[in-house]
């Protein structure tokens, strides 16, 4: 998105742009979200905060130009036009597809669950941060998709003037001005550095989880916790190691690191389905508990069952809950 920016800025850039550039500004994004996450344990959660606001203030400064600023195509262009650009063999595997970069837009939705240790009151705290979050993301997410489609224009102007992301190209078009384009790309930049900066607190966290329950070559060493920010440090530099190891690949072939994020966005996916398939399996058998007449979560120091917390869908509800999930 960086390089994407700099080309909408810089038109010349195309001419020398290369994969290692991206991948260095990647490595910059790691370590600035390393510093973050490793700094007092307060520091994520102002920055959390912050990053909220601007992501609230930010949809505005860049949906009411393209709204008010820009010309609109009509309903038929944007709801009854398809388009397979990418030359797949049918227009419905197409839309499939196409649906990779709205569907990762919504990985990470879970990472609360994952920071629930360092929650107060996390029963009701997290799911009530899980639908908020799906509520007000979906319904931002969708508006911004829908203006600007509105103010689309030529796709194929946008693609020639900026492969990677041409929204930045629309955003262009949009308003008449590449200043006011540049300002609300960066934006969106911005917000894409702190959600990896969300990311990173959340995989140290799971990484950590699993190496407690020494379920991790190395566990001795990444379940530790710094005394001073109670902030699993091994865990968070595991989790950035690897992020770096995998930026490599796109040295080589951007398209092949586009597929291992592709295959990042499957394996999460994965990950919730079997979940949820367990969890419709312990309901159905009978396996969860339920909890004590004052509505606490039975607790001891050896874990023999599951047991409801005061979040959930009760009955056929929740039968029916768990395979639309």
């Amino acid at each position: 998105m960086i390089q994407g920016l700099i080309l909408l800025a810089h038109p010349e850039y195309a001419g020398v742009m290369q994969n290692w550039h991206g991948t260095l500004l990647l490595w910059a994004t790691i370590l600035l979200s390393y510093s973050i996450n490793t700094a007092i344990g307060s520091l994520l959660a102002r920055f959390e905060g912050f990053v909220l606001i601007l992501h609230i203030l930010g949809f505005f400064a860049v949906i009411l130009p393209l709204v008010i600023l820009g010309e609109h195509g009509t309903a038929t262009d944007v709801f009854g036009t398809f388009l397979n650009l990418g030359d797949w063999q049918t227009q419905g595997l197409s839309l499939c597809i196409g649906m990779m970069g709205n569907v990762f837009s919504f990985l990470g939705a879970d990472g609360a669950i994952h920071m629930s240790e360092e929650i107060r009151n996390a029963a009701i705290t997290v799911p009530r941060s899980l639908l908020a979050s799906l509520a007000i993301n979906g319904t931002l997410g969708l508006a911004m998709l829908i203006a600007t489609l509105y103010s689309l224009g030529d796709i194929d102007t946008a693609l020639a003037e900026n492969p990677q992301y041409p929204y930045m190209a629309i955003f262009e078009h949009a308003v008449g001005s590449k200043a006011g384009a540049a300002v609300m790309a960066s934006i969106i930049v911005v917000m894409t550095i702190s959600a990896t900066t969300g990311s990173l607190a959340s995989t140290s966290r799971i990484c950590w989880a699993f190496a407690r329950d020494h379920g991790l070559p190395g566990w001795r060493v990444l379940k530790k916790v710094s005394p001073r920010t109670s902030i699993p440090l091994y865990a968070v530099l595991t989790a950035s190691c690897i992020a770096v190891l995998l930026s490599l690949v796109n040295i080589g072939d951007a398209v092949a690191f586009n597929g291992v994020i592709s295959i990042s966005v499957a394996g999460l996916f994965g990950s919730y389905f079997i979940a949820a398939a367990l969890l419709l399996y312990r309901r159905l058998t009978g396996g969860i508990r339920s909890p004590k007449d004052d509505n606490t979560i039975l607790t001891s120091t050896i874990v023999t069952g599951l047991t409801w917390g005061p979040w959930r869908l009760r009955g056929a509800f929740g039968v029916a809950n768990n395979p639309f999930t």
